[in-house]
């Protein structure tokens, strides 16, 4: 039996981005964000809209508007973590973010990659749009620890684990494991300081 776009994206092998299924999902996911993104900060429903698409969303945490996530189920908000606005999660694999961890604006987490041959990547028809393309990615998973700071406009790249109480710098592009209780900065980031 062969295995479902989904299997094939979280076993981290190749799949098509625009398998039905996973589409369906996406659209899906994006209609609740749209929602979250336009109700007003005091609203109380706001974390209550998110819990209904995310893996896993603890009783206090705070996401700003706008936000988006890709299909919100294959992520996870520590407790009392704090994610600013414009946050983009592409969670085409698990994302882990630990608690009490801190999300500057900006920040890009994005666990999906495609191959680097154009050849590879990039395949005709679409299903049912024979003029549209559709893509292989790859995906692999991200996690984030406790008690981290990510700063404004920082990249974090697919495959990455950075340790608990580690500083990410802004704009930092992170492409390689960081261990705990450092500062990493730069493109790509590396530590330039033990905490």
């Amino acid at each position: 039996m062969s295995k479902t776009a989904k299997q094939q994206m979280l076993a981290g092998e190749p799949f098509l981005a625009g398998d039905p299924d996973l589409v369906t999902h996406a659209v899906r996911t994006r209609k609740v964000i749209r929602q979250f993104n336009q109700l007003d900060l005091d609203a109380p429903e706001r974390m209550e809209l998110l819990r209904t698409i995310l893996g896993k969303a603890p009783e206090q945490f705070w996401v700003e508007s706008p936000f988006f996530v890709e299909y919100g189920e294959m992520t996870e908000i520590g407790e009392r973590s704090f994610i600013n606005i414009n946050c983009t999660i592409l969670d085409n694999h698990f994302v882990k973010i630990g608690s009490e961890t801190l999300i500057a604006p900006n920040v890009q987490i994005i666990t999906a990659s495609h191959p680097v041959r154009s050849s590879e990547r990039c395949i005709y028809p679409y299903p049912d749009e024979p003029d549209r393309m559709n893509f292989i990615n790859i995906a692999a998973p991200i996690t984030i620890g406790d008690n981290c700071w990510i700063g404004a406009g920082a990249i974090i790249l697919p495959g990455v684990t950075i340790g608990d109480r580690t500083t990410i710098g802004a704009g930092a592009v992170v492409t390689k494991n960081i261990p705990s209780d450092c500062v990493a900065a730069g493109n790509p980031a590396r530590v330039v300081k033990q905490l």
